[in-house]
């Protein structure tokens, strides 16, 4: 079976996985998560897994995972979601190999053009759940310095001290141990609905993109004392 073509445009091709059985891009697109996230590359195993399902195996979410090619060749990658109860998505990892990033396509860079590719795929994803409101997509950035970048390409920093949480690998979880989960700071920003102008959000809002993913995606329970202090850190204005 062959992936969908998602599109193509000048030697670039993205292609989406999820439920395609293509076995060849799907074994391409973990060994190049695992060499771009050395450090997650304990989550190959359960990525593995998720692949066989289709986008909409959880009620609500629409799941994506790309894997874009250059020249016919894996070049880099995009995972991320639509979570209708938030009305927004989260992106959940992108990287592109070194050879790629000084692309240019439609006159702005290859990331800059798969940001905007993946708003308007998340806002058709938002049109076919009958949902008028989509937000956006939030990402969580653990270097300062690549926030800074993300923002001179249109993200915005939202005003939560977020902690990522990072996972044992699952060959390691047991009773003793499956909740020793450890977290590090991260930013915390979002990519504005290419179709509206950002006026700010609500302290409701920012909750709500919060637990889009410490919630929905990393199925941490509502109480958890990171998830709450998450919570508290948003401004009441």
């Amino acid at each position: 079976m062959v992936a969908e073509l998602i599109l193509e445009n000048n030697g670039i091709k993205v292609f989406e996985l999820l439920g395609s059985g293509d076995d060849a891009r799907i074994k391409a697109f973990l060994s190049l998560y695992a060499e771009l996230f050395p450090a997650y590359a304990h989550y190959v195993q359960r990525m593995r897994q998720r692949t066989k399902l289709p986008s909409e195996a959880r009620e609500g979410h629409f799941v994506h995972y790309w894997l874009i090619e250059y020249q016919e060749r894996p070049a880099g990658l995009f995972m991320f979601r639509y979570v209708l109860p938030r009305k927004c998505g989260i992106g959940t990892a992108l990287a592109l190999k070194p050879n790629t990033r000084d692309i240019k396509l439609e006159g702005i860079s290859l990331t800059e053009f798969l940001f905007n590719k993946v708003r308007e795929h998340l806002e058709a994803d938002a049109i076919a759940t009958g949902n008028p409101e989509y937000f956006g997509f939030v990402s969580e950035i653990e270097h300062p310095k690549l926030m800074k970048h993300f923002e001179k390409l249109g993200m915005v920093k939202l005003p939560v001290k977020y902690f990522e949480p990072i996972f044992l690998p699952e060959n390691m979880l047991n009773n003793d141990i499956a909740e020793k989960i450890s977290f590090i700071p991260a930013c915390f920003g979002i990519m504005p609905n290419l179709k509206s102008k950002f006026m700010g959000y609500s302290p409701q809002r920012l909750k709500d993109f919060a637990l889009a993913f410490l919630v929905d995606h990393y199925n941490l329970d509502e109480s958890h004392e990171k998830v709450q202090e998450t919570i508290r850190s948003i401004p009441t204005f």
